[in-house]
């Protein structure tokens, strides 16, 4: 579905971002999960490029609210597998068919919330870090969705850490990912303005956040994101199978 010149598309998607921005702003993650469902249910065109673009934005806004309490190497670790797990993604979706770009999606979202739900917390040992920088790769540039990898990792660490480790990480990640989609030819100038155009909402769900997060725990700001992720692929595939 093409985005028509309607501002109605851009004004639904941007509530969605604003949704999306908040819970990522106040527990570092749920952006993506929130977001993604969301968006293909409005257009297929929002994602991955333009929604990635979006909250590359975000990424960096949050970086800089607590670049100091980065984990540096854990980060080393992290960004080469990413690379490889991004080239792998962009690959795959490359190849594709458009008209089930919609199942693709909604099935790896659902996948993602099976993930944080069953996928129990691993030792950030060197090994484990490399696996979950190569899914974090393939599912960042495939569906916009690199953080449910992360959530595995990192579920029992402390939010001061999480919000900006995870931060530096997605912005590798999205960049990395919308290079790998330009050069595939899945991601170009219009589609970058697709983004900008979702730029309103995040910022005014970061803003919110931002005074949001002594009250959202890691726990609501969890059963949100599971809930609206869940909740959005079931209707995007009903959707697809409804035409």
């Amino acid at each position: 579905m093409e985005l028509s010149h309607s501002l109605l598309p851009y004004m639904i998607a941007n509530c969605a971002v604003v949704v999306a921005s908040l819970v990522q702003t106040s527990t570092g993650m749920g952006f993506a999960m929130i977001a993604a469902p969301l968006l293909a249910l409005v257009s297929l065109e929002f994602v991955p490029g333009p929604m990635l673009f979006v909250n590359l934005f975000l990424s960096l806004f949050m970086l800089g609210d607590g670049h100091s309490y980065v984990v540096r190497r854990e980060v080393v670790t992290l960004f080469p597998t990413i690379l490889i797990g991004t080239l792998v993604g962009a690959a795959i979706l490359t190849r594709i068919p458009s008209d089930s770009l919609a199942i693709l999606f909604a099935i790896l979202i659902l996948l993602a919330v099976a993930i944080s739900l069953f996928a129990k917390a691993q030792p950030l040992t060197t090994r484990n870090l490399s696996i979950c920088g190569m899914a974090v790769g393939a599912m960042g540039s495939t569906s916009g969705i690199p953080g449910a990898p992360l959530v595995i990792m990192y579920q029992n660490e402390q939010l001061e850490k999480t919000r900006p480790t995870m931060a530096l990480v997605f912005t590798f990640s999205y960049i990395t990912s919308l290079v790998a989609l330009t050069y595939a030819g899945a991601f170009n100038f219009k589609l970058a303005m697709d983004g900008l155009m979702l730029l309103p909402g995040l910022l005014i769900g970061f803003g919110i956040g931002k005074y949001t997060r002594r009250y959202v725990t890691r726990a609501m700001g969890r059963i949100l994101m599971l809930s609206i992720a869940s909740i959005g692929a079931i209707l995007l595939l009903i959707k697809s199978a409804t035409g």
